[in-house]
């Protein structure tokens, strides 16, 4: 608005404006509150002439004149600001929105003088934002998914039904709190800032205000907020308990059954030991082949139920890990030993000279040659005639690094990303050409990151891969 309808007008011999000039609609009335002059933008929005509202009452046009109004007159306000329905000439009601502010002339309020605009438009505008903000609130307390909004000092700001649910905090405990508050481990920085426009999502416990603590599943979003003040982080998590209940069960299972598997799997690898042992047996040749056969895919069961009772083992709290010193190069050489028949079909050469001085690392025995067993049958298996395998150490900080290089057919990035999830195998026809689990390196992930370390691959496709872990070193 011009600074005219904030300020009281100069006194005058007269006006000092030309009124239609000014883009607002405006009135000027007597301190008695009868219409002196109206300017062409009223006139034309409500339909009158100059010549019928001059004289006229201001309640004539205004539905109420409000009662503040009245300080303006007796000159104790400067400025009065209000809403009111203006009537047409056809009887209808627009809604506007007015400044009044007086006009003083020898030291006495001679005049009022109104500018207003039309607000419907502003009125349809802001119940529209406040139907759409009712309607987001509402989709916000009926998701399914608890939702914590978190302002850029870690505090929080909306909590919503699922999450009082999920929590037993009312909204009302919660905002303004920081949000650590809610979490039963502590969260870093890190944690909690991820990329703009990027997810994140984790595992984490939450406090209950009973006392417990809650399994949820929580991913955090970064956005940035209006006008460029900061940003705010989003967070929604689901309560994973009854999830949890299920996978116990469903490891028990496993273990259970695998278990039970690995009884007659094993018995019949004995029986077919002792069919090619026994000299008095005469096996005609084609039934030898089929044999041959059948020990080739009992030894595939044997070792898929292995690894299956390995997986239930660890997800279902029964693997056990009894760490000690152990001499890795004793066990390198030793797996390396029962690997070079398997090396040598292949035309795969094995190479591993570690030099004085290797340190013994913090590990579990049995564990520490499933790890190694796991890489090296894998460096061997999908390696290209003539390649070879080269087994190194490097100390790096309180761990030892092992890394285990092969000349084989390499792996893409995408499939280094799901490399060590559990049943996941590429869909390199190299890959699917070979026998697998798709268990194997998901074991190995769980034993290295269970004994204090950390496993990752380095390749590319066509020029080998490098598998590396990190065990602590022995104190």
């Amino acid at each position: 608005m011009p600074t005219t309808k904030k300020q009281p007008a100069a006194e005058s011999g007269g006006v000092f404006f030309r009124q239609d000039d000014v883009p607002e609609a405006l009135i000027i009335t007597d301190p008695g509150h009868q219409i002196l002059a109206a300017n062409k933008v009223l006139l034309e929005l409500l339909g009158y002439s100059e010549n019928e509202v001059v004289g006229w009452p201001l309640e004539k046009i205004f539905s109420n004149v409000p009662s503040s109004l009245d300080r303006i007159v007796a000159g104790d306000a400067g400025v009065a600001e209000f809403e009111v329905k203006a009537r047409t000439s056809g009887g209808k009601l627009v809604k506007m929105e007015y400044y009044a502010t007086p006009i003083i002339r020898h030291d006495k309020v001679s005049a009022v003088l109104y500018l207003g605009r039309d607000i419907r438009v502003k009125s349809l505008v802001e119940a529209e934002i406040k139907k759409a903000r009712n309607y987001f609130q509402s989709i916000v307390d009926n998701s399914p998914f608890g939702i914590c909004v978190i302002d850029s000092g870690r505090r929080i700001m909306m909590f919503n039904r699922t999450a009082e649910e999920i929590t037993g905090f009312a909204a009302a405990e919660m905002v303004g709190r920081p949000i650590s508050e809610l979490y039963l481990e502590a969260v870093d920085d890190a944690m909690m800032t991820p990329a703009i426009g990027k997810t994140t999502p984790r595992q984490a416990k939450f406090h209950k205000k009973n006392g417990g603590e809650v399994p949820v599943l929580v991913t955090t979003n970064l956005i940035s907020e209006p006008g460029g003040s900061g940003n705010l982080i989003i967070e929604s998590f689901s309560d994973q308990s009854d999830r949890q209940r299920v996978d116990q069960l469903k490891n028990e299972f496993v273990y259970v059954a695998a278990h039970e598997l690995r009884n007659p799997v094993t018995a019949i690898r004995l029986l077919l030991d002792i069919i090619f042992e026994d000299r008095r047996l005469a096996i005609d040749p084609v039934l030898r082949g089929h044999l041959a056969k059948i020990q080739e895919a009992n030894e595939r069961l044997l070792h898929l139920v292995d690894d299956l009772l390995e997986v239930s083992r660890t997800e279902a709290g029964r693997l056990q890990i009894q760490v000690a010193p152990q001499n890795i190069v004793s066990h390198v050489a030793d797996l390396l030993s029962e690997q070079r028949p398997n090396a040598v079909s292949k035309g795969v050469s094995l190479n591993y000279e570690p030099g004085s001085g290797i340190p013994y690392v913090a590990a579990d025995s049995m564990k520490l040659k499933e790890i190694l067993t796991n890489l090296l049958a894998n460096a061997v298996k999908y390696n290209i005639a003539g390649g070879s395998v080269t087994v190194s150490h490097e100390v790096r900080g309180n761990k030892l690094l092992t890394k285990i290089a092969d000349t084989g057919i390499g792996i893409s990035e995408e499939d280094r990303k799901r490399l060590f999830q559990k049943f996941w195998r590429s869909e390199d026809l190299a890959v699917r050409a070979q026998s697998g689990t798709g268990l194997g390196l998901f074991i190995v992930k769980e034993l290295v990151d269970r004994m204090g370390g950390e496993v990752w691959a380095e390749s590319k496709p066509g020029s080998g891969s490098t598998f590396c872990f990190t065990l602590p070193l022995a104190g």
